[in-house]
């Protein structure tokens, strides 16, 4: 099914999404599958919003504008049930305007998809390693190729001149200990491959029961460590993978990285991410402490292709739905990609809001933000993190 990527705003650059039927790789920890188990793809459908004469939805008009697809945030395009529905997929692909971000574990028909884009390399490909070790991922990725031909497959094209990230998503200490990430970052060092992007097992526990026995089981030790103790890992893994000199990308990511830059450059018209934001910020204050204003915010994040636009449905609406429902509750007019951006700026209440970063502190006084002539609230950034459990405002 071809829709909107509404998940992936203000973190990743695609703009839509193509996922196929549901995955049969039967990772432990799929998200995908807790609430609805069987998914069905509709190929048909995708193909002909490709070839919509006049644009009528927001779809189809992020399609005509040639923003990027996803392919796929909901299942493995490259699985024996979805690889001749991908093959098909790519036929269309490659004749369109437009990069195309390939989200996967590797296997049957993806040689065959990328074949078919020919020299194009407006194509980023996002291989999952969630760990080095092959007999671990047999029980927690059963049916995905091993890890071992993952990064093989990583290197072959990056040798080829595709743009690869390497995705530590997710990221568990229970597979992927301190000293399988240092092994993993000096073969790919040694292979001149530069980009990795880590992401925390994200599963609430009380959303564990959902999963069904076998697939906790199957889960292991990383049960035993979700919460506060997988945040932490993941904190310390993306400060050592900056540190050595990756280029890194996490949500929330406080710290400046180029990823998102070089996924753009190969993307082509691309959705604005938050990075956008904290790397000129750290660009142009460092870390000598500065006063933000929404203004700065909308300049970096509205330059151009969608944002400057009026939509006539109210589909943007749509993005708060996924990200906080009593925000969508309260804004039901919302016809353009900058009134979002204020909403983004200044409610707090949903997960994509600027209030929600750690390097981004609202400033105020007795716990209530001061607000600007325009009824914005301002931001202080310092470079430095702010991790406390409560975040409040502060005088500046």
């Amino acid at each position: 099914m071809l829709e909107v990527f509404l998940g992936g705003y203000m973190f990743h650059p695609a703009a839509l999404d193509y996922s196929g039927d549901t995955c049969q790789n039967n990772c432990a920890y799929c998200f995908a599958n807790i609430n609805k188990e069987f998914r069905t793809g509709n190929l048909q459908g995708a193909i002909n919003a490709f070839y919509k004469s006049e644009p009528k939805t927001y779809r189809d008009m992020l399609l005509s504008m040639g923003y990027p697809i996803l392919v796929s945030n909901r299942s493995d395009p490259f699985t024996v049930k979805n690889q001749r529905d991908s093959i098909a997929l790519f036929t269309h692909l490659a004749e369109r305007k437009g990069g195309v971000f390939i989200q996967t574990k590797t296997g049957p028909g993806m040689d065959e998809c990328l074949d078919l884009m020919g020299d194009r390399r407006d194509v980023v490909v996002y291989i999952t390693v969630t760990t080095i070790k092959d007999d671990i991922a047999k029980i927690v990725e059963p049916n995905a190729p091993p890890p071992s031909a993952r990064l093989a497959t990583a290197k072959r094209l990056h040798k080829a001149g595709y743009l690869v990230l390497i995705a530590v998503n997710p990221c568990s200490e229970a597979w992927m200990p301190r000293d399988d990430l240092e092994t993993l970052c000096k073969a790919l060092k040694k292979e001149g491959m530069n980009h990795v992007c880590i992401e925390m097992l994200d599963i609430k526990r009380k959303r564990l029961s959902l999963l069904g026995e076998k697939r906790v089981k199957r889960m292991g030790a990383a049960i035993g460590m979700l919460g506060d103790r997988n945040r932490l890992y993941v904190r310390e893994c993306t400060e050592y993978l900056v540190y050595q000199g990756f280029d890194v990308a996490k949500k929330g990511m406080p710290f400046k990285t180029e990823l998102f830059v070089h996924m753009k450059d190969r993307l082509g018209t691309t959705m604005p991410v938050m990075q956008d934001f904290v790397n000129h910020c750290f660009d142009k204050y460092g870390t000598s402490g500065a006063v933000l204003s929404y203004p700065e915010w909308e300049s970096i994040m509205a330059r151009d292709g969608i944002m400057l636009k009026t939509i006539k449905q109210n589909n943007i609406r749509d993005y708060l739905l996924r990200s906080g429902f009593a925000s969508w509750k309260d804004n039901q007019e919302v016809h353009s990609h900058k009134e979002f951006l204020r909403i983004v700026w200044n409610d707090p209440r949903h997960r994509i809001s600027v209030q929600n970063h750690s390097l981004f502190r609202v400033i105020g006084k007795d716990k209530k933000p001061t607000l600007d002539e325009d009824g914005n609230v301002q931001f202080y950034f310092s470079g430095q993190p702010y991790f406390g459990k409560k975040k409040e405002v502060i005088e500046v």
